[in-house]
């Protein structure tokens, strides 16, 4: 986590460097959210407010600025606009169109829940070139996290994800969402946000039922393999767990036992399914008659057709 720098305490070349991109700056405060950039601030300008973000041009997580300004021309329109970028004064960063909005409410029931469907359904027909750029793909972020860095290969895809849904990455503004902070941007499987956001869904207290009928009103979730997601729930339980062990404060402790809680509900279930086939089989070796094995049985929630919005 960075310490987030005040406004007036920014280097004199900095803020030269960022007014010579917006005009003269009336004033700049540093925003509170996010954890990951000692710089950022809403500046006010003659034209209206900017949202700056950036880092040391040595930092370590740099290349974060590089994701962001990557998806910057595939986002249009479900992000703001990003309106300059620079490397000088010894930073690198980043002048977003600014918007005035709220962080979404994750809770039951919020009517949020429908703008972030939307805002995923539009997210889920973009794709990711060839072109590696500056990309970690999900599957090579995720490889240390399952038994056999191969089994990561499930994660792998085209779509562009954002990856980290936490509510304050969505502004919610004139009955719309908002998708910020493409840091941790990935090409993968466009099933992996979705189950991104239903953990995020469980901290706010979705029971998971729940969390997973909302992920499966977006077709892709609702389309994956059971098993993948059972690979992708147990590698979020290794990586929380480390998080949590590394950084043991509030929010790091939610989201390791949301991770735990659904994999143990997963595993369940799967426990369930595999009960009811034997016991399926078991009556039709019984009575002579070939085993009928039902869709209830064998598939999860997730793809009992709850596909489309509002479903």
């Amino acid at each position: 986590m960075a310490e987030r720098i005040q406004w007036a305490a920014l280097p004199t070349a900095l803020k030269d460097a960022i007014s010579a991109r917006t005009g003269p700056i009336a004033a700049g405060r540093a925003v509170t959210a996010g954890q990951n950039s000692p710089l950022a601030a809403i500046v006010e300008t003659r034209d209206g407010r900017v949202f700056v973000k950036g880092l040391p041009s040595g930092h370590r997580l740099v290349i974060t600025q590089a994701r962001e300004a990557a998806a910057a021309p595939l986002v249009t329109g479900i992000s703001p606009e990003l309106l300059w970028q620079f490397d000088e004064a010894g930073w690198n960063v980043l002048g977003f169109e600014h918007i005035k909005g709220r962080a979404a409410d994750y809770r039951p029931g919020s009517p949020d829940i429908d703008l972030v469907t939307a805002l995923m359904q539009s997210l889920a027909a973009i794709e990711v070139s060839a072109d590696p750029g500056p990309w970690k793909p999900i599957e090579t972020r995720l490889r240390t996290y399952v038994d056999d860095p191969g089994d990561a290969q499930v994660f792998a895809g085209a779509a562009l994800t954002h990856t980290d849904w936490m509510p304050d990455n969505i502004l919610v503004s004139r009955n719309r969402a908002w998708l910020v902070d493409w840091a941790w941007a990935a090409p993968g499987a466009g099933w992996t946000d979705p189950a991104f956001w239903l953990l995020r869904l469980m901290a706010h207290g979705h029971t998971t039922e729940q969390a997973e009928a909302c992920a499966a009103r977006l077709p892709a979730y609702a389309a994956a393999d059971p098993a993948h997601l059972d690979a992708f729930a147990r590698a979020n339980v290794n990586m929380w767990n480390e998080i949590e062990g590394q950084n043991p404060i509030s929010w790091a402790k939610t989201m390791a036992h949301t991770a735990r809680a659904w994999a143990q509900h997963r595993s369940g279930r799967n426990l369930a399914t595999r009960s009811a086939v034997t016991a399926e089989a078991g009556q039709a070796l019984g009575s002579g008659q070939p085993p009928v094995r039902s869709r209830r049985a064998l598939c999860p929630l997730a793809c009992l057709g709850r596909v489309e919005p509002g479903g």
